[in-house]
């Protein structure tokens, strides 16, 4: 199951646009579309593509587009526009020949139109794969032997086949005689030969069961082949094909030689004890413990490909160099690492922690024990050759045949030894070579210039000495503790969380000029929108500095104030009527609550039942005229009718939209209504800046990918806020008793608002 991987678009350098627009393409012949991965552990989904010479790639859904989408060959500009329409965001012209030619052509899968089809494309070389494979069992032969023998999958018959198991293990060991099974070996150790030969034929009843159970959840199983692991020979089942299946279909053909071993232990077993061959006990032992060495998952073997598929990554070992660059202290984590969920990135992580010191402890003692290794293999070659030698003059043919299997079982671990040393060092000495040739070479002629002397200035004094940005210095965790504990002295720097913290920060304090007005909405009641103003108000009013007031819009009533300070006796209403004599901000203040922690003003809405009006469109266009004299930052809590007069008043003031919707579906396509609402009555370029916060509100609960994905085309930002129990009451909210993560969202969630202050200020 080897697959070549694509990287996800990445942006085109400027290129030629009448060269790309005259440029055709078409599919590489014999392309194969297997669909999209289930289960991927990759946040954005991936597809599957079959090469004419089995080569399965993985792409991203862009790129699955494009290639899709130049067959049959058209002009460039109609298949910018196919796709475009297709992955609801605009690929230019220039960016599809990028990716055409720096990404699709190199791994074969799309042409030049009237070209000749590529004659070497890229293709996978995973870590400690088999090598000079050969074909043994063509694939229309597989598949019709694995749907003869698909329903031995039938749940039933698997729990059946383990309970036999158990019991006939049971049996192996309370009436079998292991040691006189060995004498039996000892006395004829030609008998090793048919032992040889059963677990031979086992080990072909395993590739079956992988392609059995690959055909049983609905994927077409491939080739078994051979081919060498290193130098040892092994056999192989192409059953690429079930990465279309979901996690527990992957997992059962992960897991389906294993179980067909266990049927042959069975039978195994039957016969020993209805003959008493201690052949057949001898070799039902040995297959139970190739079993166990399948399920190890350090090397390629079948515990392997279960922990893959569990973690929804198709290649672990791939992912080795990125973990561990992203472990480094300081350093940003790789793309190959963030590309993954939360829950992959945290499998895969916890794997490449444990295997690596396995396998470096294993090269390790390799190359410490080597000498005595090959001089005690020498020593053993050499006793077969005596035993050749003598079964020679005999005649002894069985003899003869035991002697040369065993020089070969002991000459592969050697070889296999030397070579896996030989790769390391070659990959070593490959990498050194690259270090080296990336280092600029300097030359006579490549030497710059001395610049001339400059003028020092008071200026400079200002820019370098006093601006000077001083060294980042950790607040938090053991780095924190070192800094302090050091007298200052040691500074590790801060981790990588609290640098993407900061970095929040400085965004979320970008400098508005004038005020700007945020308008957070939500198509249903119930989804937490008059919180997440609440949260994301105080959110900017403890970092940024300025004032920042948020506004109980609602129509009709709302609870806004109320969560922030006991209730105020003046409103909204108190302030239009009193419009033409607020000409201070003291004045004004005087109509506002303020959060003591946040220090976030509020300006509640009249909840009064009596009330003879609700304020309308005109009503809420005054107020904001007022509030822009004296705040920086506006928000404004709707209602959640959005036919409302009032709030659509409040879109057309609006600079930024926040869009609150539920993890759930139902919530999602209520948030998608509203989007369609705005962009069909001249709202699109709010659309395009809207900030989608996806509010849990339970624990664990997270929207789901294809839910995601939808709102990530359409609008700029999507950022889910943890369940937190400090805000669940609908009381005063302490902000201070929110949890990390839930401030650590919000923070993200100001910073993608205080983004567009730079858009409207440069517009």
């Amino acid at each position: 199951m080897n697959l070549t991987t694509t990287d996800h678009m990445t942006t085109a350098p400027p290129a030629s646009g009448e060269a790309a627009t005259g440029q055709r393409w078409r599919q590489a012949h014999g392309l194969e579309f297997l669909g999209q991965v289930q289960g991927s552990g990759l946040k954005d989904p991936a597809f599957l593509v079959r090469r004419v010479d089995d080569q399965v790639v993985q792409l991203s859904e862009l790129l699955h587009l494009v290639v899709r989408a130049v067959e049959p060959p058209r002009s460039a500009e109609q298949v910018a526009d196919d796709v475009s329409a297709a992955y609801g965001r605009t690929l230019s012209v220039e960016g599809l020949a990028h990716l055409v030619t720096t990404r699709l052509e190199p791994l074969g899968l799309v042409v030049p139109d009237e070209s000749p089809e590529p004659t070497r494309a890229a293709r996978a070389r995973p870590l400690l794969a088999l090598t000079a494979k050969g074909t043994l069992v063509p694939a229309g032969v597989v598949g019709r032997l694995a749907g003869a023998l698909a329903p031995i999958f039938w749940p039933p018959l698997v729990v059946l086949a383990l309970a036999a198991l158990v019991a006939a293990d049971v049996a192996l060991v309370t009436q079998g005689d292991f040691w006189a099974a060995v004498d039996e070996l000892f006395a004829t150790p030609t008998t090793a030969l048919l032992i040889y030969a059963i677990l031979t034929a086992a080990a072909l009843v395993h590739e079956l069961g992988h392609a059995a159970a690959c055909r049983y959840g609905g994927a077409r199983p491939g080739e078994i082949g051979f081919g060498l692991y290193l130098v040892f020979p092994a056999f192989y089942t192409d059953v690429t094909d079930s990465y279309r299946l979901g996690r527990t279909g992957r997992v059962r053909t992960d897991l389906g030689g294993l179980h067909f071993n266990a049927l042959t232990v069975l039978v195994l077993a039957a016969g020993y004890l209805a003959t008493g061959s201690g052949v057949l006990l001898l070799t039902a032992l040995a297959l139970q413990l190739q079993m166990l060495q399948q399920l190890i998952p350090v090397v390629r073997f079948d515990g392997y490909y279960v922990l893959s598929d569990l973690a929804g990554v198709p290649d672990l070992f791939a992912r080795v160099g990125p973990v561990l660059r992203s472990l480094r202290p300081g350093h940003p984590p790789d793309p190959r690492v963030t590309e993954l969920r939360p829950r992959s990135r945290r499998f895969v992580t916890g794997w490449v922690v444990v295997v690596v010191p396995l396998l470096a402890g294993a090269l390790a003692w390799t190359v410490w024990y080597l000498p005595e290794f090959l001089e005690r293999g020498r020593e053993g070659i050499r006793l077969q050759q005596l035993v050749f030698d003598l079964a020679w003059e005999q005649r002894d043919w069985p003899a003869m045949a035991l002697a040369v299997i065993s020089i070969a079982l002991l000459l592969l671990p050697l070889l296999g030894a030397v070579l896996a040393l030989w790769r390391v060092a070659a990959t070593l000495v490959g990498l050194v070579r690259t270090r080296i040739a990336a280092r600029p070479e300097a030359s006579y002629e490549t030497l710059p210039m001395p610049d001339p002397p400059r003028v020092v200035s008071a200026a400079d004094f200002t820019d370098e000495v006093m601006y000077a940005a001083p060294a980042p210095v950790p607040t938090e965790g053991w780095r924190g503790a070192v800094y302090r504990g050091s007298g200052h002295l040691l500074n590790p720097g801060p981790s990588l969380p609290e640098q993407r913290r900061r970095e929040l920060e400085h965004r979320l304090r970008t400098p508005i000029d004038g005020s700007r007005r945020v308008v957070v909405m939500s198509r249903k009641g119930g989804v937490g929108k008059t919180t997440i103003t609440l949260a994301l108000g105080s959110t900017f009013a403890l970092l940024r500095g300025d004032r920042v007031i948020a506004v109980d819009a609602n129509p009709d009533a709302g609870n806004l104030a109320h969560r922030v300070a006991p209730p105020h006796d003046r409103t909204v209403t108190d302030v239009l009527r009193d419009l033409d004599q607020i000409t201070t901000y003291a004045a004004l203040r005087r109509y506002t609550s303020q959060a003591l922690e946040s220090r976030l003003e509020v300006l509640a809405s009249d909840d009064d039942p009596r009330i003879g009006m609700a304020l309308a469109r005109d009503d809420y266009h005054r107020l904001i005229g007022l509030l822009d004299r004296f705040y920086n930052l506006i928000l404004l809590d709707t209602g959640t009718g959005i036919l409302d007069s009032a709030n659509q008043g409040l879109l057309t003031e609006a600079d930024q939209v926040v869009l609150v919707v539920r993890a759930g579906l139902d919530g999602g396509r209520a948030g998608a209504l509203t989007l369609d609402w705005m962009d069909q009555h001249g709202f699109e370029d709010l659309v395009a800046r809207t900030v989608v916060v996806v509010n849990a509100e339970r624990r664990g609960a997270e929207p789901p990918e294809p839910m995601r994905r939808h709102f990530e085309k359409r609008c700029a930002c999507v950022v889910t806020v943890p369940w937190d129990d400090a805000l669940e009451p609908g009381a005063l909210t302490d902000m201070s008793a929110l949890h990390r993560r839930t401030r650590d969202a919000l923070v993200d969630i100001a910073a993608a608002v205080a983004d567009n202050f730079v858009v409207e200020d440069d517009a």
